[in-house]
């Protein structure tokens, strides 16, 4: 990666699940996952370009105030001025997040990828009752707000996948078109882990007349693989 391409990467983390640390002069960056292999493919893109120091630590399943938590790994990048340089692009001045100008206009592919392993996930409606009716490709955008989610449905819609903001309960979420949705899994899926195969998974067991040879051949070799964790 070139350092363009590094920003746009990070800038999906840091829209996905990442976060930098409230530090004055230099901030770092965390990343936890229940998923290993995300936190180690992060830990070996950046570490293969930067000089960032990484840690990468392991936590026990655990019970915290009655609730269960499943095994996780987060991955620390120590204070660099770097994110005390970028850190006004996705926090406001209470902390809250938003979504920039700059976070979008450097965002690219590997950091679409990166945000959608985060936050991205696919909806097979009526799978309850096994009547599967609709597959509905999203991101949770619920930290964003109304505005945020239509800042992101606008910027999918730049880049040729249709999409819009939809509210669902108290919080705005963000969904692809399905027919434009298949080109937009297809885009990202070299970037996405094989733990995260399942989030590009329609589960169709027919091909519907609007289906590119590209999405089915994609579908199966998911359906075909060695992680059949395929519904999320």
């Amino acid at each position: 990666m070139n350092s363009t391409e590094l920003r746009g990467y990070l800038t999906g983390l840091i829209l996905g699940d990442a976060y930098i640390d409230n530090g004055v002069q230099n901030r770092a960056l965390r990343l936890k996952s229940i998923n290993k292999d995300f936190l180690d493919k992060v830990y070996t893109d950046i570490s293969s370009v930067t000089n960032f120091k990484i840690i990468v630590k392991e936590y026990q399943e655990s019970v915290r105030d009655e609730v269960n938590h499943k095994k996780y790994w987060e991955l620390y990048i120590k204070a660099h001025p770097y994110f005390s340089k970028i850190y006004h692009y996705f926090y406001d001045d209470y902390r809250n997040r938003y979504i920039s100008d700059w976070a979008l206009n450097y965002l690219n592919t590997q950091g679409l990828a990166n945000w959608y392993m985060s936050d991205g996930y696919v909806t097979l409606v009526g799978r309850e009752s096994n009547v599967i009716s609709n597959r509905r490709v999203e991101f949770c955008t619920d930290r964003y707000g109304e505005i945020g989610a239509e800042r992101v449905a606008a910027y999918l819609n730049s880049l040729g996948y249709e999409a819009r903001s939809f509210r669902r309960g108290g919080v705005y979420r963000v969904r692809l078109a399905i027919k434009t949705a298949q080109n937009f899994l297809i885009d990202i899926s070299q970037y996405i882990v094989p733990s995260m195969q399942y989030k590009l998974y329609l589960a169709y067991d027919y091909r519907p007349s609007w289906m590119t040879d590209a999405y089915y051949n994609l579908m199966n070799d998911i359906k075909n693989s060695a992680y059949p964790r395929i519904y999320g």
